[in-house]
């Protein structure tokens, strides 16, 4: 009887223990969200967005943004006569990585390196412009202009590897880096196909890079997976369909998608690369949530381009991502659908202001805002 009592307890102990230390690990998640869903409720709703599309002038645009989280980024902008874009970037970027840096800072130990990962992105597109400006040979003073603040690389790094005179030196600026081996191998390409691998090379990088992160720390995989799985099938789906339209070869095609893939197959792959046209390539994944919300919008692909593939793919994705947040409360689903939040509301306010610049009527403008749909359980 004494045996089975000490059995009894030693099974409550353990199981008590066991929901105390899972009770400890979501407790940091628990705050996270908490944190995330006050900054969140700030973002701008798209009713929000159209008003300033129906502005009468870009002053008033910065008016409007006097009241928000942008205010202070924004103070010294230029504001009537010829508005500096480079600038609102910038200003737009500082803002959002003073928001990144602060869910390094918050998010659990054991997901910190992930969310490293998912920042890596503005570096690895400042090392892609950088690429692209030495292969145009732009002059050393101007490339910066083209440069985003990064919450990962110091303004001071960036600055060395943004002079390089060539790619040679550039090399030699990053050899203690992670990108060496990266640029290194893709110079050979270089020489044969253009910029193209060049670009791509870092692509590709930064997604197996992250998959890989993804996949080494046990913690929040299976949510991880789907979320970036998703981000990389967008990548892919929209680089197959833009090479198509330019009429890439299906081998090269081949060369530059990201593996691996998510939702879309192997095959599919390859039967997207080979396919005749855009057409045919959509028919291929018709199946798969994102050949469905691409066949809907094929009339406009083919009347307006491939920005309205983009903008579907995009808003698909925030859904994703929006939809994981909601329903995996305490895990790291609501930090990266921040993130994605964040940089979609970016987008859109520096699309409404370039436009408004151009002078493009406010329906047209209406029509670019990439809309974080309803979720609906």
């Amino acid at each position: 009887m004494i045996e089975v009592l000490v059995v009894i307890f030693g099974m409550i102990g353990f199981f008590f223990a066991l929901v105390i230390f899972h009770a400890r690990r979501s407790m940091a998640y628990i705050y996270c969200s908490a944190t995330i869903s006050a900054w969140e409720a700030r973002l701008f709703p798209e009713a929000r967005l159209r008003e300033l599309a129906d502005a009468p002038g870009v002053v008033n645009i910065f008016a409007a943004l006097d009241d928000t989280d942008y205010r202070q980024q924004l103070a010294g902008i230029q504001r009537e006569g010829e508005v500096d874009m480079i600038e609102v970037e910038n200003a737009f970027r500082d803002n959002s990585n003073s928001r990144y840096l602060e869910i390094l800072k918050m998010v659990p130990k054991e997901r910190k390196e992930t969310i490293r990962r998912v920042l890596q992105r503005a570096e690895v597109w400042d090392l892609k412009a950088i690429v692209t400006a030495i292969h145009n040979k732009t002059p050393k003073e101007e490339r910066l202009k083209e440069l985003m603040p990064s919450p990962t690389m110091p303004r001071e790094r960036l600055e060395m590897l943004a002079s390089a005179e060539n790619f040679e030196q550039l090399l030699e600026f990053l050899k203690e880096s992670e990108y060496f081996s990266v640029l290194s191998e893709a110079l050979g390409e270089y020489e044969e196909r253009g910029l193209i691998p060049l670009l791509s090379a870092f692509d590709r990088y930064y997604y197996t890079s992250l998959w890989r992160e993804v996949l080494r720390v046990k913690a929040q995989r299976s949510i991880l997976k789907s979320l970036v799985g998703c981000e990389i099938d967008i990548v892919n789906l929209k680089l197959i369909l833009r090479l198509k339209r330019e009429g890439v070869n299906p081998e090269e095609i081949d060369r530059y998608l990201i593996r691996p893939s998510h939702m879309l197959t192997e095959g599919m792959l390859r039967a997207m690369a080979v396919a005749e046209d855009i057409r045919l390539a959509v028919d291929v994944v018709s199946r798969t949530p994102y050949g469905k919300i691409l066949l809907e919008v094929l009339p406009q692909i083919e009347a307006q381009g491939l920005s309205a593939a983009d903008r579907v793919l995009d808003e698909m994705q925030l859904k994703v991502f929006r939809w994981l947040a909601l329903t995996k409360l305490f895990s790291i689903a609501p930090v990266l659908s921040y993130i994605r939040l964040k940089e979609n509301e970016m987008k859109n306010l520096r699309a409404i202001i370039r436009l408004k610049v151009d002078k493009v009527e406010p329906q047209k403008i209406k029509e670019t805002i990439v809309k974080v749909q309803k979720i609906e359980f």
